[in-house]
């Protein structure tokens, strides 16, 4: 098999896959061999090693443990890392927190530095960019092949914040875990919206990515923010099936294969550009292939925008 064949019998990331290829294959004697772009099993029956993973495993935990002591060190820091490495003559270095007896960063900061802190945290969106590239034979249903046209791709887009970080990622966090988003996060939104991105062309019309688990969480935040912007919102997408959470899926073929099938657009949309609502995204994969069905529709530009990133 190819990498690409094992990529859509084996849900794992590429990297894992040649990485466990590659060590297979160092064996002795070896499972497998690869011939040009094909890997082949041989006659070897392998057997995972279970001593050395304890002993690789011990080790790992001795190394923790050993992190645990260098934070309790009264002494000198650099001589416990130099012992730790098997120096032979370890010295105290007379530079770090514990021979200086005082910390090298400050532990106390005035009120005003957090205060800004959080203001750049606060105002620290991520671009969001949607896929190029679909893997082949993945979209049985919707068609899509290869690199998806101009016509069929998303603008790029904004993350208001990253998941659980201290400017707005952890009110996202919180209303996800409350089944619904603060007025707060509606009004970041918009000002993030109207003063620093600025999409052009401006969206006329706002919908949203919907879920089956909370059919009503992304859609209210979509129609308070339409509210904010003075922008209609039109739910205009359906989820026609269930799949398992696109977060799972860790290579392409299976992030493509996982969406085939699964939205469907109900109406036909405004021709104009429309700004694409989601709450939290990963690969974007998701978004990508929602506004693909849009533009395929008949919508104008579309603008995604989420209210965090788990990247």
């Amino acid at each position: 098999m190819s990498l690409r064949q094992l990529e859509e019998a084996v849900n794992l990331r590429r990297g894992q896959i040649e990485q466990a290829l590659k060590f297979l294959s160092m064996e002795t004697p070896a499972p497998v061999f690869r011939d040009g772009a094909k890997w082949h099993r041989t006659a070897v029956h392998y057997r995972m090693d279970l001593e050395r993973i304890r002993r690789l495993t011990a080790q790992r935990r001795v190394e923790w443990n050993e992190i645990g002591a260098f934070l309790d060190e009264p002494d000198c820091l650099m001589e416990f890392l130099a012992r730790s490495l098997d120096d032979k003559d370890p010295q105290p270095c007379g530079k770090c927190a514990n021979c200086a007896g005082d910390p090298i960063v400050a532990r106390s900061y005035k009120r005003r530095l957090e205060e800004d802190a959080v203001r750049f945290l606060r105002r620290s969106e991520t671009d969001l960019r949607c896929k190029k590239w679909v893997a082949r034979d993945a979209f049985v249903q919707y068609g899509f092949e290869g690199r998806l046209p101009d016509e069929l791709r998303a603008e790029k887009g904004r993350a208001l914040s990253r998941w659980n970080d201290t400017g707005w990622g952890e009110l996202v966090a919180e209303g996800k875990r409350r089944g619904h988003f603060d007025d707060d996060l509606v009004a970041a939104t918009a000002e993030m919206i109207r003063s620093r991105w600025r999409p052009i062309p401006g969206p006329a019309w706002i919908t949203c990515v919907p879920s089956r688990n909370r059919p009503e969480l992304v859609p209210d935040f979509a129609a308070r923010l339409g509210e904010k912007l003075g922008l209609p919102f039109l739910p205009l997408i359906e989820k026609a099936k269930d799949n398992e959470p696109q977060k799972l899926q860790q290579n392409r073929f299976h992030q493509c294969r996982n969406l085939d099938g699964v939205f469907t657009v109900v109406d036909k949309p405004s021709a104009e550009p429309v700004l694409l609502v989601a709450d939290v995204v990963d690969s974007a994969w998701t978004m990508t292939v929602v506004a693909a069905l849009l533009r395929r529709s008949g919508s104008g530009p579309v603008w995604p925008l989420a209210l965090a990133t788990a990247r």
